[in-house]
Order: structure tokens, then C-alpha cells, then sequence
């Protein structure tokens, strides 16, 4: 919250030192973020903790500032002339919802002109970034950052039957508010209507057609409590945050609303001129009782580790106006009514040591710290991110919510819908990601546009959809954007099992999936499961991004990998032999795959072999147009003798032998 140093020095008599107070206030729990000049003024930005409330205002800010450096403050000076006219006559207020209102006050100004309001009032509110309107509107600002109580001034004679009603929405109610945006209602929405019609939401905004405008001569001023949870969820449902609905989610003095209403009524007869009516039309009640809490000074000791003097607690108390009373080794006080988030004996003790000052509570040079070992998921996870960064991949965090052009392609086959938002909270970009590849896509897309094509990515993170019984499934998962190079994109991932557990096998077994093009699509399998899927990304998806490449991709299930990662070392011997490598060049039908040929190999179980590695696929001319030619090599060594020629030959022939018989392969010579 901004603060002007001279309209704090309404509250807070004599020369304050900008410096000085934001030192205090920082070093009292707001810390002041800004100073800067305004004009001839000092302004101050305060970051207020959502749970003081109290110094979401000049006067509570004031407070604070008078405790923690041992000044004087006085209150806004309250001073009015009511006409003979009662206030009852002139208007009406009902509650027909108490649970959310708990209070409601009105009065009621006759006579006022419409005009700029004075120069001073004008200078405070532009210094809070607010841009004067007129004098009736500016009153209700002024003191709501004056005193911390949000107001409305109605236009009297705009309201049917000049009454109030406090309400519920009705279903498909809805109103025009200030702004000149019109507001669709659900019956959970409070409002503040007439006899006919909403003309305000409870907290949050006013309605257009009894705003107050140069034409207005009548008005009814609003002070009132309201239900925290409700203003907030009616601010968010419809989007439109406010001074006000700030104020009341934060909750207020429960005593503020009389004072504050009377405080603007005496503003608006010395801004405006006009009669006030005596006495105020009110609903609900104040319903405020002193709380009184009691701490005891061995509990302080215990909580601070040291002993303070008792007439240093009993002064510290006495300065934040808490009226201690000393009753043996129990200091009792009573707590402002402004002050919401003094519950409990700690939060006591924290305010005596808050005046008193931090600094009095001794800090040991040394701390222990018990060191414990990363868990095995962390340790798994650390394995896969430092596997795909050796192969070129950078780690990224995009958006759990997905552009909902995204959203349909990459849909998984077991989910029965999609979590999306209230299109009322968010419009665009509104679904939880069913997948992580529509995001890093959008990322490569970006790095596209600026220059840097050859980017490749991954992400940890979640998924969500819902299931065919309506719960939410959420799946954590491992995605890899890569380069136009199918085999770059399964190398890392072969990379990356093989760095969680190397003895398991490694294939692809071509299946169609979610995003992915037809006939370039995989199922990963490791160790026989399936743990994901890898592919060409879809044509129409990468359209849709205007992606100049048509990238290869990988998703892979994080929970599998993560419970399948073996954590204990495998330990093999260094080999005293030199291997001796063959290639084999199998000419094949185009639909025979490598996992065939690779299997073929296996089953003949060649004396000797250490590995069977890929190395390339030829089709065209010479060979047939159903024809390919698979060129792999096979790596033989024993681990004690140097191979001969003749041995490694007959185990080549072998396999060739089992291929040409179970594959109807030839050997290309």
C-alpha cells in the first residue's frame, strides 16, 4: 500500500523522517519496498501481510508507526451537523442474507452538489495512484484509505422505493456495473439491491444505474460488513478486483462502520455542501465484544529464549494500545478491535517482541544440521536429467494450462473428458494439460521464432484428465522434444533406460498414439512393459504452431521409470581380450523391423557375442522397390582368449543362416 508522508501526518503529529519510519515498519513485519518523490510529497509503497488488515489504512498504519517509535497518534477528528429529519423516514434497509452480511448501515445526504472535490483531497488520492472523479466518489475513497472501511454512495433518488435490500442474486440476474461491463449473477453472488432490482455487488463494485453523477442531488451513503469468503469468490468468478473487495477478503474492524460512515458524511457536507439526515438507518448488528487474552512471562521466556524486563513488556503493550494489566506473572490485555489477527498467547508474545525489537533475541554463531541421504526418487530423477542433458537436452517449465487448439490432438485414449476452467476465471488456454508435448512444442515454436532452431527440450510434470467415472486422473510424466533425426530422439531415450537399468531391453513396437503421425508412431518397451510412446509429432499439430520442422518426440511415464530405476551399482569386469566387430548386411522385406532381426540374432545364442548394435537402412536401386537392405554389427569377444577368424566366421554364418530361414533374408554382398 502506498503512503504519502503528509497525509500521514493527518494521524501522526509532528516531523516524520521518510527514512526512518520505512526502517521502522521494516523492521516491525511491513517491509516499505519504495521510497520516491510525489511532487513535494514522500511516498512510500508498504507490502501489508495479508493477515493486518488493520494497516490497510492511514489511521492503522499510523497505529503501527506511533507504537514502534513511541508517538502520539490521534484519530480523524469527527465532527457533524444532523438536520431535525430523521434518517428513518427517508429510507429502509432489510437483510435477507446474514450469514453474509452481518451489518449494513445507511444514511442519507440531501441537497449535494456535484463538483471537483478540493485541491488537498484531489493531491492525497493521486499520490495512492487513484484519479479524482468527484467530490461524493472522492469522499468515499478518501476515507477508505483513511480509516480502512470500504463505502458506496448511491444515487438516492435512482433507488426504487429509496430502500435497500441486502440479497442473494437471483438466477439469471444480472447487472451493469460501474465500469460499464454487464455482469452475469449466480445465486451464491451477493448484492445490494433496491426493491426491484440489484444496483450494487456486495464489496466489490457499483451498478451504473445508481452511480453518482452530475445530475445527482440526493445520496445514500453504504457502510457494512460483508462475509470475506463470499466478496473474494465473487470478485474472482467475475474477474473484477477492487480496493474494496481487497479490504473485505482481508476482513475489518467490526466498529468501522459507523465511525467511517459518520466520517464521510461530515467530508461530504464541507465537499458538497446539503442536509444530513440525523441518525443512520441500520440492519444486522455491530456485534462486537473486547477479546481479552492474558501471557504469561515464563512462556514468553520459553517461546524467546530470553528474559525481558516486565515493565518494558507492559510499556511495549501500552504503546500498541492493548491496555495490559499486570496480575502476578500474567500480563492481560484487551485487543483492539482492529486488530483481526491477535488470537492466541504466541501472537502477544510476538507483538511485545515485535516493539521491543528483534535484534534483543540472541542468535547462536553455530547451528547443527543433520545431513540425510536424497531419497531414491529424487536420486532417479536427478539420473534421467542428467542423462538427457549429456545428449544435448535442455530442461524446461512450461504451463500446466494448454492453448485449447493443443488440447484434442494430444489427447489420451483413456480419458473420457478434460479438465478445463470456469470459462468465467479463465477464458483462453483454459485446460489442464493431458499432455506435456503441446507445451514444449509451444516453447520450441518460440525459440523457432527468434533464431534458434536447434533447440531440443524435455519436461518433468503432470497430466491430468478425467477417467470413465468421473475422477480426476493425474499421471506424472517425462517428455523430450528433438531434432527432424528419428534415431537422434530414440538414442536418448535408449540413453536414458539404459542409465536407469541396463540389463533390460530396449525396443519399439510401432502403434499409432495421441499427436503423433500415422505409420511414425511407437510404444516404448523396457524390459517387455510399456513405459511410453515415440514418434514423428503430427502434421496438422505442427501446422497449427507453424513449426518449420516436423520434430520427433518421446513421452515416457515418470512413476514407472522412477520404481523400475535400479539403484544398486552393476559392476561387470574391464575386458583383457580385444572384441572383434563383423557386419551384416541382410537384404529383407520392407516390413520386416530391426526388433525381428535383432530377436533372430539373440535366439542363436553366437559363441562369443558381446552386442548386436544397429548401423544403417538402404532402400533403392539396386534392390527392389518391397525391398531393404539392414546393416548391423556384431561385436564378439571372449573374456579369456584372443577370437580367431575362423570361429567368429562360423558364428556370422550362423546367424545368417537363421535369418535367411525365419526372415527370408538374403546376404548382400
Amino acid at each position: 500500500m502506498k503512503i504519502s508522508l503528509e497525509w500521514l501526518g493527518e494521524y501522526l503529529p509532528g516531523a516524520t523522517d521518510a527514512q526512518a519510519a520505512a526502517e521502522a515498519l521494516t523492521h516491525g513485519g511491513l517491509p516499505v519496498e519504495v521510497i520516491e518523490r510525489f511532487g513535494d510529497d514522500t511516498v512510500f509503497d508498504v507490502e501489508v501481510t495479508s493477515n493486518r488488515s488493520d494497516c490497510l489504512s492511514y489511521t492503522g498504519v499510523a497505529r503501527e508507526l506511533g507504537a514502534l517509535l513511541n508517538r502520539a497518534t490521534q484519530a480523524p477528528p469527527v465532527n457533524v451537523i444532523e438536520s431535525a429529519r430523521p434518517c428513518a423516514a427517508a429510507t429502509k434497509v432489510q437483510i435477507e442474507a446474514l450469514d453474509l452480511c452481518p451489518h449494513y448501515t445507511a444514511r442519507v445526504v440531501k441537497g449535494v452538489k456535484i463538483g471537483p472535490s478540493p485541491a488537498w483531497m484531489q493531491r492525497r488520492l493521486a499520490a495512492m495512484g487513484l484519479r479524482p472523479i468527484n467530490n461524493i466518489v472522492d469522499v468515499t475513497n478518501y476515507v477508505m484509505f483513511e480509516m480502512g472501511q470500504p463505502l458506496h454512495a448511491f444515487d438516492y433518488d435512482m433507488l426504487q422505493e429509496e430502500r435497500i435490500v441486502v440479497r442473494r442474486a437471483n438466477a439469471g440476474e444480472s447487472i451493469v456495473s460501474i465500469d460499464g461491463h454487464e455482469r452475469k449473477l449466480s445465486p451464491d453472488m451477493l448484492v445490494i439491491a433496491d426493491a426491484r432490482r440489484p444496483v450494487a455487488l456486495a464489496g466489490v463494485m457499483g451498478g451504473k444505474d445508481t452511480e453518482v453523477s452530475e445530475k445527482t442531488v440526493n445520496v445514500l451513503l453504504e457502510s457494512a460488513r460483508f462475509d470475506p469468503l463470499s466478496i473474494r469468490k465473487t470478485a474472482r468468478a467475475l474477474a473484477m478486483k477492487s480496493d474494496s473487495s481487497y479490504r473485505f477478503e482481508r476482513r475489518i474492524d467490526p466498529t468501522l462502520p459507523l465511525r467511517a460512515s459518520l466520517r464521510a458524511a461530515q467530508l461530504i457536507l464541507e465537499t458538497a455542501g446539503g442536509e444530513l439526515l440525523a441518525g443512520v438507518v441500520e440492519a444486522g448488528a455491530e456485534g462486537y465484544a473486547a477479546k481479552k487474552l492474558t501471557v504469561r512471562l515464563a512462556r514468553m521466556k520459553a517461546l524467546l529464549g530470553i528474559d525481558l524486563p516486565v515493565d518494558e513488556v507492559m510499556e511495549a503493550y501500552r504503546r500498541l494500545q492493548f491496555a495490559p494489566v499486570l496480575k502476578g506473572e500474567v500480563i492481560e490485555c484487551t485487543v483492539p478491535s482492529a486488530r483481526l489477527d491477535i488470537n492466541i498467547e504466541p501472537d502477544l508474545i510476538e507483538e511485545a517482541i515485535r516493539v521491543i525489537g528483534y535484534g534483543r533475541v540472541p542468535v547462536r554463531e553455530e547451528i547443527s544440521i543433520r545431513v540425510t541421504p536424497p531419497e531414491s526418487d529424487a536420486k532417479a530423477i536427478e539420473l534421467m536429467r542428467r542423462a538427457l542433458i549429456a545428449a544435448g537436452y535442455f530442461e524446461s517449465i512450461t504451463f500446466t494450462w494448454t492453448s485449447d487448439n493443443l488440447v484434442e490432438p494430444f489427447r489420451p485414449a483413456e480419458a473420457a473428458s478434460l479438465l478445463r476452467a470456469d470459462v468465467r476465471i479463465r477464458k483462453a488456454d483454459a485446460h489442464l494439460r493431458p499432455s506435456i508435448l503441446p507445451g514444449l512444442l509451444e516453447s520450441l515454436f518460440r525459440n523457432q521464432s527468434v533464431g534458434n532452431g536447434q533447440v531440443k527440450l524435455f519436461e518433468m510434470g503432470s497430466t491430468f484428465w478425467y477417467d470413465g467415472a468421473g475422477n480426476v486422473v493425474e499421471k506424472r510424466r517425462l517428455a523430450l522434444v528433438g531434432s527432424e533425426d528419428e534415431h537422434e530422439v530414440r538414442g536418448a531415450v535408449e540413453q536414458l533406460l539404459a542409465k536407469l537399468d541396463g540389463r533390460r531391453a530396449i525396443s519399439v513396437e510401432p502403434r499409432d498414439s495421441a499427436g503423433f503421425g500415422q505409420g511414425v508412431a511407437g510404444v516404448v518397451l523396457w524390459g517387455g512393459k510399456s513405459v511410453g510412446r515415440i514418434g514423428r509429432v503430427a502434421k496438422n499439430v505442427c501446422d497449427t504452431l507453424s513449426l518449420r520442422t516436423r520434430p520427433f518426440a518421446a513421452e515416457l511415464e515418470l512413476t514407472m521409470l522412477v520404481n523400475e530405476c535400479q539403484h544398486v551399482p552393476q559392476l561387470v569386469h574391464l575386458p583383457k581380450f580385444p572384441a572383434v566387430r563383423r557386419d551384416v548386411s541382410l537384404i529383407v522385406g520392407d516390413n520386416v523391423r530391426y526388433e525381428q532381426i535383432e530377436k533372430v540374432v539373440t535366439e542363436q545364442k553366437p559363441l562369443d557375442l558381446e552386442a548386436t548394435e544397429y548401423v544403417t537402412t538402404y532402400r533403392g536401386k539396386p534392390l527392389e522397390k518391397d525391398l531393404k537392405s539392414v546393416t548391423i554389427t556384431l561385436v564378439f569377444r571372449s573374456p579369456t582368449t584372443t577370437l580367431t577368424a575362423e570361429g567368429v566366421e562360423a558364428s556370422v554364418q550362423k546367424v545368417v543362416e537363421a535369418a535367411k530361414t525365419q526372415l527370408g533374408a538374403t546376404l548382400r554382398v
